[in-house]
């Protein structure tokens, strides 16, 4: 049985869909991704009277992978060493595991992408004062998975702190640092001053910890100034 054809004004939507996609922020939505892999399945697995449709779906997808930030465990090793989520020596026993195993790399890798897509839906959510059932069961199972590891560990001087059963010798030992980290902001007073990067192309979020708590841009140095240089360019032109 052929595929059903697709006519021109079908595929054209399916493209404007995809257009739509990059204009998102980098790495921002995880989601758009997997939507762009299903259009762009779409236009490719099916005649369309559309001749450049496909081609056009194949540079957007193309657009959408490249920036995003987290492109393989690496690079995700390569955060979390920066984020201070890992140390040194944790970082070099999951890397070496990761070349090891790299099939449990790569799924590793795609857990961290699902844990990123639901903490950013449940912080989107609270940003704009719609938490649903649904962003909590998705959240509340990533920390379901995470908490069995949880354990508390005497440092030397007494001192009891939090620690985790595994971490740093089970590739998936990030998510559970995550994802506690995100239970304890949304948790915290500093939930409600959580805020998305105004800058173009950001996508980054941040705690919004302003004396007036108008703070637009997750660096002011980076996103502040750019907007700053397309406003005057902008005016310039006009």
């Amino acid at each position: 049985m052929k595929p059903e054809r697709l006519t021109a004004g079908e595929a054209s939507d399916l493209v404007v869909e995809l257009r739509a996609m990059a204009d998102l922020p980098p790495g921002a939505d995880p989601a758009s991704l997997r939507r762009a892999k299903e259009i762009r399945f779409q236009l490719r697995g099916r005649p369309t009277t559309s001749p450049t449709a496909a081609s056009k779906a194949d540079e957007v997808y193309r657009d959408l992978e490249i920036r995003d930030r987290l492109t393989d465990y690496r690079r995700v090793l390569e955060w979390a060493r920066g984020a201070g989520v890992v140390g040194a020596a944790e970082e070099r026993r999951l890397r070496q595991q990761a070349d090891d195993h790299p099939r449990r790399a790569a799924a590793a890798f795609g857990d961290v992408l699902h844990v990123r897509d639901v903490v950013r839906g449940v912080f989107t959510s609270v940003t704009r004062e719609r938490v649903t059932g649904s962003d909590l069961d998705e959240f509340n199972t990533l920390l379901a998975n995470a908490t069995p590891h949880l354990r508390f560990v005497r440092k030397p001087g007494g001192k009891l702190t939090r620690g985790w059963n595994g971490f740093g010798e089970s590739l998936d030992s990030i998510q559970w640092a995550v994802v506690w980290a995100a239970a304890e902001l949304l948790a915290s007073n500093d939930a409600a001053h959580v805020r998305e990067c105004g800058g173009v192309d950001c996508g980054w979020m941040y705690v919004d910890r302003s004396r007036n708590g108008l703070r637009r841009w997750c660096e002011m140095e980076v996103c502040g100034t750019a907007a700053k240089n397309q406003r005057r360019a902008a005016a310039r032109s006009s």
